[in-house]
Order: structure tokens, then C-alpha cells, then sequence
């Protein structure tokens, strides 16, 4: 069925006209059925791509933990008392069977840490390992079930103005997902790869741990801190140090 266009719509099936003016009729409508066609099939595309990159995004946000640190004092004055202090960061599940990657600031010195899987499971944490350079630490729990372990992006690809999406923790929002760009890409010594990400992002309490994905969902870097000098904009430490401390810790496990 086609469409013609005088003084008033008119809707005429094909089959209905001369086989003489099909020829005519085609050549007139062709231009606008082509463009239709290719609009339809543009717009089908994007909401696919955009449903395939909210589902990566969502499997992706599985792998995520909160974590908590409690500290308890007594309060002798002016009424004794016990008092719990808390502290919440995020986590990144990069081992199914318990291993967890976090800021080392938000665990430091914390007598007591535990790990909050998705489904409330509060479960306690030992500190495995901690960079020296770095602001990450892994912690190990004892998962009653497999958990739902990150993908890695290659972070040493990433450049200058790259869409990022970032998945916040913070009190307020909550796991909250925002988009971002890449500012710069920072290096601690000249000849390494990128070893820090910074953002055109703000961070509130909470954010730290939180993850930098890229399009397809997978791990560009780990949210660290907020730059206090600059507005809109925070540091991220890049997947690959990670991921090769990763691989070096499973290699040197006995």
C-alpha cells in the first residue's frame, strides 16, 4: 500500500491501478519508502543496542558488594556507653568463589570488615592483599554460592574524551549509573600504561570501589577519590593494574 500526496492524503492499494502506472508510482514514492525503511531499521538498531548495553550494565552492577567497616568504642562520658561507627564503600567481585577489590582508604586500619552481597548476606572479610602504590586492596569472604564476577576491559586502549558510565554506591543515590568522559589519563613514571583515569565526574560519600565501565559493560577502572582543586572531576584507578595484580597474587597463591 502506498501513499500519495496531491491537495489531500489519499491511500490507494497497488493493486489497484493500471499496471501501466506502476512504473510512474514507484519511481514517485521510491525515495520516501527507501528512507522510511532505512529509519525503521536505524531506530529497531539503537533500541537493540541500547537494550544489550543496559543488560551488560545490569549483569555488571551483580558484581558489585558494599563494603562496611564498623569500629566500636566505649563513650565513659557524660553517660557510659558503646558506640559503633560505620563506614560503606564499594567492592568489585573479580573471583566468583570470594575475592573482592576495594579502596584501600575506606579499609585501613578498620578492626572489623565485612562485605554485603546483593541479597543482604552480611559476611566477614580478611584483608589478602594491598598496594603499595596503588589505593586498592583484595579481600577474601566465603561466599555461601558462587558470585557474579567482573568482566575486564583493557584500559591500556582508552583515550581522551571515551563515554564512560559510572556505577555509584553513594548514601544518597545509592547504586546509581551516571555517563562521563575520560579528561585525562595519568602515569606515574613515564614509560608505563595508563595507571589513572580522571573523570568529569562529582563523587559524594560512599562512591569509593564503585565501578568505570565501558560501552559493552565490562571494567575500565575503579572509582578512588574526588579531586578537591577542580570541580566535576575524579579519579579512577585503571582495570589493567588491577587486573595484573590480580594475576599475579592467583600465580604466586599456593
Amino acid at each position: 500500500m502506498f501513499i500519495f500526496r496531491p491537495s489531500r492524503t489519499i491511500t490507494v492499494p497497488l493493486q489497484a491501478l493500471p499496471i501501466k502506472l506502476w512504473p510512474r508510482l514507484l519511481s514517485r514514492s521510491a525515495s520516501s519508502f527507501v528512507m522510511a525503511q532505512c529509519l525503521f531499521f536505524l531506530f529497531s538498531s539503537f533500541g537493540w543496542a541500547d537494550s544489550n548495553r543496559i543488560d551488560r550494565i545490569q549483569k555488571t552492577k551483580e558484581s558489585m558488594v558494599t563494603i562496611r567497616t564498623e569500629l566500636t568504642r566505649t563513650m565513659p562520658k557524660p553517660h557510659p556507653r558503646t558506640v559503633t561507627y560505620e563506614r560503606t564503600a564499594a567492592g568489585l567481585v573479580i573471583d566468583p568463589y570470594g575475592i573482592i577489590v576495594t579502596n584501600t582508604h575506606t579499609i585501613i586500619h578498620a578492626p572489623f570488615i565485612f562485605v554485603l552481597l546483593r541479597d543482604g548476606t552480611k559476611l566477614p572479610a580478611k584483608i589478602l592483599f594491598s598496594s603499595k602504590n596503588y589505593d586498592f586492596s583484595f579481600l577474601k569472604i566465603r561466599p555461601p554460592y558462587p558470585l557474579q564476577s567482573v568482566q575486564w576491559a583493557d584500559s591500556s586502549l582508552v583515550k581522551i574524551g571515551d563515554h564512560i558510565i559510572a556505577v555509584r554506591n553513594s548514601d544518597y543515590n545509592g547504586q546509581s549509573i551516571m555517563s562521563a568522559h575520560i579528561k585525562r589519563i595519568l602515569k606515574r613514571r613515564r614509560f608505563t600504561n595508563h595507571d589513572f583515569l580522571e573523570l568529569d565526574i562529582d563523587l559524594t560519600h560512599g562512591d569509593s570501589g564503585g565501578p568505570i565501565l565501558d560501552d559493552q559493560g565490562r571494567l575500565l577502572g575503579m572509582i578512588m577519590a574526588k579531586r578537591q582543586s577542580m570541580p566535576n572531576s575524579s579519579i579512577a584507578i585503571a582495570s589493567n593494574k588491577i587486573r595484573q595484580q590480580y594475576l599475579q597474587y592467583k600465580k604466586n597463591m599456593p
